[in-house]
């Protein structure tokens, strides 16, 4: 029977060298693997970024596999999101989507967190044109 592991992608603070790795993901992930999808990324001027999943833009970031479900749960906490919760009234939601590898291939469908739009706007976010945030 195979493990389970439960991957998300990530594209800011909890990327490696990221202000939440420490904390969340350093000795919790097994594998961290270079990835992009499709969305928006938007600087919130408030130390982390938000994403947005419309257009054809690419976002840089990682696919990380946590093998305990309860230090991936810690995300939720973390990213202000609670499934019994309408989704408007969380900061970020989460969803399950494609990722690809940084020469475009596909790879799974993973979970990511996505900012309302109304969050993006109430922050006055401004577009990273690139779609990487700095580590």
């Amino acid at each position: 029977m195979a493990e389970i592991a439960y991957k998300v992608f990530v594209y800011g603070t909890l990327k490696p060298g990221g202000h939440y790795w420490p904390r969340f993901c350093e000795g919790k992930v097994e594998e961290v693997v270079p990835a992009k999808l499709q969305g928006e990324l938007y600087d919130l001027q408030v130390g982390y970024p938000g994403l947005f999943l419309r257009g054809e833009a690419w976002v840089q970031g990682y696919v990380l596999s946590f093998p305990r479900e309860a230090d991936f749960l810690q995300l939720d906490w973390l990213e202000g999101y609670m499934p019994e919760r309408p989704a408007l009234e969380n900061e970020y939601n989460r969803l399950k989507v494609t990722c690809y590898t940084p020469d475009g291939d596909e790879l799974e469908e993973v979970w990511v967190y996505e900012m309302t739009e109304a969050a993006i706007q109430a922050l006055r976010g401004t577009r990273i044109e690139d779609g990487n945030w700095p580590v």
